[in-house]
């Protein structure tokens, strides 16, 4: 059967003809796209070989969230400095940064546990564009059940007491709401 670049490939009774050692290679029974085995059906359509690279490809969130992750801001990383100092480390470990919500959003820091997310916002936030893309974001965050904590950069600079006071609040906020996704904690 003739197999042509890029076209969709009707696998009838498939064997693979490329000589090992002299034997015919058996048929492979199962097919790998993207991170997923997929049986091969007899009478399926499904891509050439040299389309799996394509399949496999990263979404562009997650791409831009790794890259964010690799190169935080000043204030990101000073508030991730902070977060793992207080009471001697008891926060290590606890939250992800730039983690992805509802696959469009990214938020600087979430605590999965209570449902916690940081947004640290530089100037670019007091923009209007940047404001109705920030109530869009908490809208989403809402509506996965995630309370925002909104600091500005002055904040997480700024008087250290003064911050702590508003962590505590968001903390609590998170904690004590219910959790209308997987139910109120025991």
């Amino acid at each position: 059967m003739a197999r042509s670049k890029g076209n969709w490939v009707a696998f009838f009774n498939r064997t693979d003809r490329k000589q090992t050692k002299g034997k015919k290679r058996k048929p492979t029974p199962l097919l790998s796209a993207g991170g997923v085995v997929v049986p091969y059906v007899v009478g399926e359509l499904i891509f050439d070989r040299s389309y799996r690279p394509i399949l496999s490809q990263k979404s562009h969130i997650l791409t831009n969230s790794e890259k964010r992750r690799a190169n935080p801001t000043r204030a990101e990383a000073e508030l991730e400095r902070i977060l793992n100092s207080l009471s001697g480390g008891i926060l290590r470990g606890k939250f992800k940064r730039e983690h992805v919500v509802s696959g469009k959003w990214i938020v600087d820091f979430f605590f999965p546990e209570i449902r916690l997310a940081i947004e640290v916002d530089g100037t670019v936030h007091n923009m209007q564009v940047q404001r109705a893309k920030d109530l869009k974001k908490d809208s989403d965050c809402r509506r996965f059940d995630i309370t925002v904590l909104r600091l500005h950069n002055a904040e997480v600079f700024g008087d250290r007491d003064l911050l702590m006071r508003k962590l505590r609040v968001g903390w609590r906020e998170a904690k004590d709401r219910e959790n209308r996704i997987i139910g109120t904690p025991p």
